[in-house]
């Protein structure tokens, strides 16, 4: 068992059911809370994704397109 298990059974030991449910309550505040910094997170990273294929080139060839992908990997290197 980890150092943190051991100190977490060992509070456990002294509580009583009033003790346990402020945990539960707690805990699920806890999670929550997680859930919805992690969904922000996500919601910001899509908006930043959609924000890229908005900026869309809209190339009028392949060639054209690999070309422009071929010079900004060029840059990106410093070749």
């Amino acid at each position: 068992m980890t150092a943190m298990a051991v100190a977490v059974n060992e509070m456990l030991d002294t509580l009583d059911v009033d003790d346990y449910n402020a945990a539960i309550r707690y805990i699920e505040f806890l999670s929550v809370s997680r859930k919805r910094e992690k969904s922000k997170a996500s919601k910001n990273a899509l908006s930043e994704i959609q924000q890229m294929f908005q900026d869309d080139q809209r190339w009028d060839s392949e060639d054209e397109m690999l070309a422009e992908m071929a010079e900004f990997r060029r840059e990106r290197m410093k070749l």
